[in-house]
């Protein structure tokens, strides 16, 4: 019984309740000793790296600055140069059609095939073009987010819907459209013919005043547009015009050729 009694008076054996108040003296200080030092350790490493990061980044910036503005103004010359060129080639193109034109007119055979030329300029976009049309003027919400701003999807409608309205020819902020040209988005841009453009966007178009601005309201792209119009806040003006000028294609170039036999 008294064997029993025991087990019931001291149900775990002696040696856990020692071993229990002799480990925080034995080998709980040190534990928590060595914890702290090696954390003090670790953050002194990681500060010593951060100021050894900030102080690269701060010896590097001037010459990262430096890279930076010489590839702005090599950017810039390179626009320049480019639309110098573009200029000049447009030039060259008028003087060329000015001589075919007074060699071609002294005949009326020369005539005739000068005026299917100019009727082949306008279709292909090779000749700029004067008269009445549309000028449309469209850009993102006052506070546009991602959703009011204007993407080269919707800029393809509103071409698409003045096409369909009946122009014949249109250019977008002086580029003009041909069935060469590509309308793309090239991440918050949107590009025509490569060419990056900035909100606002003024499309002109030449065609029938008295009929194209109810032709594209009840077009595709027209009710696409003022959709937009009306639920993202994209500001679109429409106003008819006397005159207006749609350039020649700055890029449209002779592909191929062919000799006619005789």
């Amino acid at each position: 019984m008294s064997l029993l009694n025991n087990l019931m008076a001291h149900p775990l054996d002696e040696g856990y309740a020692v071993a229990a108040r002799t480990r925080p003296k034995q080998g709980g200080k040190p534990f928590r000793s060595r914890h702290r030092v090696m954390l003090v350790a670790a953050t002194l490493v990681l500060g010593f790296l951060l100021a050894v990061a900030a102080a690269q980044n701060y010896r590097s910036a001037p010459a990262a600055e430096q890279q930076r503005d010489e590839l702005v103004t090599r950017i810039n010359q390179a626009d320049t140069r480019l639309n110098g060129l573009r200029t000049q080639q447009t030039q060259l193109a008028d003087e060329v059609r000015r001589l075919q034109a007074s060699g071609l007119g002294n005949t009326s055979s020369g005539a005739t095939l000068q005026q299917q030329l100019d009727d082949l300029g306008l279709r292909t976009g090779a000749i700029a073009v004067t008269g009445p049309g549309l000028k449309v003027v469209v850009d993102d919400a006052k506070d546009a987010d991602k959703e009011g701003r204007l993407l080269d999807v919707d800029l393809q409608q509103l071409v698409n819907g003045l096409w369909t309205s009946g122009a014949e020819a249109i250019s977008v902020n002086g580029h003009r459209l041909t069935s060469l040209t590509a309308i793309r988005g090239a991440g918050s841009a949107i590009t025509v013919d490569y060419s990056s453009l900035t909100p606002p966007y003024t499309v002109l178009a030449i065609g029938d005043t008295a009929t194209m601005p109810a032709r594209f309201a009840q077009s595709s792209g027209g009710q696409w547009v003022q959709y937009l119009v009306s639920n993202f806040d994209v500001r679109m003006t429409i106003t008819t015009e006397d005159s207006v000028l749609v350039p020649a294609d700055a890029t449209i170039a002779l592909r191929y050729a062919k000799v006619r036999s005789r």
